[in-house]
Order: C-alpha cells, then sequence, then structure tokens
C-alpha cells in the first residue's frame, strides 16, 4: 500500500465510531452492610426488590455527517419486580439499522431496517407465565421530513410490524401498517401549532378474544381493524415566563366509539 492508500483508509476508519452505555439500578432487601457495587446480586437472588439494568451499543457511520448516515445498535434491558403476587422478569433484545439522508436543506429522508425484541415475563406460578416473542420488520418504515425555514414542518412516514407470539403460549399473530403525518408551525415568534395524525390498520389473529393482557401489549392499546388517532396542539407564550398550552387528542380504535380529549394548561417559566 501506498501513502494514497493508506491515506484513503485512515479517513474511512474515521468515519466509523461506537458509542457504548450502561445503567443500572437496583434495590435489595438491607443486610446491615453498605452495598455500593451495583453488580453484587444477579436476576436470580431472593435479596432483589426490583432491577433495571439497560445496556446499548451502537455503531456510526458518517454520524457527524449533515449529508447522510447509518447507525447499527443494539438494545438489551432486563428488569426485574417484586409484586404483590410475586416476582416479575422482564428482558428485550433490540436491533435496528437506522439511515438518514438529507437529500437538500428542505427535504430529508430516514428508514429504520429490521429489528426483533425479545420480552419475557415470569410469573411465580407456570398458569401466570407469558412468553412473547415480537419481530418488528420495519424495511418499509420510511419518513420524509419538509421543513421550511423556522416556521413550518411536516413529517410523514410509514411502517409495517410484525409481532408473532409462540405458539405454546397462544400463538396470537398481529400485522399492522400504519401511515403518519405530522406537522408544526410557528406563528411568530410566541405561538406554535402542532398536529398530528395516524391511521393504523391491524390484523390481529388469535385463539382469544382480543382483550386479553397479551393483546393490548401488542396491539399496544389499539383493536384490530382500522384504527384512527388525532391530536391538535396550541402553544401560546403570553408574557415572557408564562405559557398556555390547549391540546385536543381524538382517537378511534377498532369498531369502540370515538374518545375525544380536550387539555388546558398553564406553565410558569423560570
Amino acid at each position: 500500500l501506498n501513502a494514497s492508500d493508506l491515506k484513503g483508509i485512515k479517513k474511512l476508519v474515521s468515519k466509523f465510531s461506537m458509542v457504548t452505555s450502561l445503567q443500572i439500578n437496583k434495590k435489595s432487601v438491607a443486610k446491615g452492610s453498605f452495598e455500593f457495587s451495583p453488580f453484587k446480586y444477579g436476576v436470580n437472588d431472593t435479596a432483589l426488590i426490583t432491577l433495571n439494568t439497560v445496556v446499548l451499543n451502537t455503531l456510526s457511520f458518517n454520524r457527524f455527517s449533515t449529508i447522510w448516515g447509518i447507525d447499527l445498535s443494539n438494545l438489551r434491558n432486563g428488569g426485574k419486580s417484586l409484586l404483590t403476587y410475586g416476582y416479575e422478569s422482564r428482558k428485550v433484545n433490540d436491533w435496528n439499522a437506522k439511515l438518514r439522508l438529507n437529500i437538500s436543506r428542505a427535504i430529508a429522508l430516514n428508514g429504520k431496517w429490521p429489528g426483533r425484541d425479545r420480552m419475557l415475563y415470569l410469573h411465580p406460578t407456570p398458569s401466570l407465565i407469558t412468553v412473547i416473542t415480537n419481530w418488528i420488520f420495519t424495511a418499509l418504515n420510511t419518513g420524509l421530513s419538509f421543513i421550511r425555514g423556522t416556521s413550518f414542518r411536516v413529517v410523514t412516514s410509514y411502517k409495517l410490524e410484525n409481532k408473532k407470539n409462540l405458539p405454546v403460549y397462544g400463538g396470537e399473530k398481529a400485522v399492522s401498517n400504519s401511515i403518519n403525518v405530522e406537522s408544526k408551525y410557528n406563528v411568530l415568534q410566541n405561538s406554535a401549532i402542532t398536529g398530528k395524525f395516524t391511521f393504523n390498520n391491524i390484523d390481529f389473529t388469535s385463539p382469544t378474544a382480543a382483550t386479553t393482557t397479551v393483546s393490548y401489549i401488542m396491539l399496544d392499546g389499539l383493536l384490530p381493524g382500522k384504527n384512527y388517532l388525532w391530536s391538535l396542539a396550541l402553544t401560546k407564550r403570553l408574557v415572557n415566563n408564562l405559557e398556555v398550552n390547549f391540546q385536543y387528542d381524538g382517537r378511534k380504535p377498532g369498531t369502540s366509539r370515538t374518545v375525544h380529549i380536550g387539555r388546558v394548561s398553564l406553565t410558569a417559566l423560570f
């Protein structure tokens, strides 16, 4: 390799970056001694009351580029809690890749590629054990953003999700196709209007009714069929440190009746 090739390889390697983060939150039964190490107890220890661990690894290429970049990340999340009926533990293993591409200063394209979440719920009795394995295929989860100066922004996206529960624990299946449109408009310097609309068509297959705990988790609180969700919010700065917010949310899940929710809040900024 000549000097020019080495310089090109060095430039290519410099575009890669890796970030790793670890978080551990633990609460255990006191035994009369000071416990500093967060690694003292494992998930199977009965002295634990709560334990939450989060490990995130991200490999990026062209991370600092304003034109395009790729991120590959792995998230591992584990937890254990002591509830009124016994211990419950959860594990999540998520892989995904993200691509961002700024076509121009006003238009940006982003996408998210295959990921898999594995969530394990363990209860004290076999009759309460529930295992849910999710394959979330998001190769078509692409979003297109349009930004006009600092006053107007609109984001559109499409997402395909496929979730399956293990056959031995019920064999539920959910396939959802959702279209999202979100916009924000800044009025002068003291007001902003935001709106969001989501259409989610869900095909759910289950040997039981779609009102169980498993179905609620798999459907994200929605119902089989066509689901409509929308929201509208107005934020206005009254004086230098006083802000008022009007928010309206609506939803029409499946064959259920439409639900309307209105909120008003007043915030003091110091």
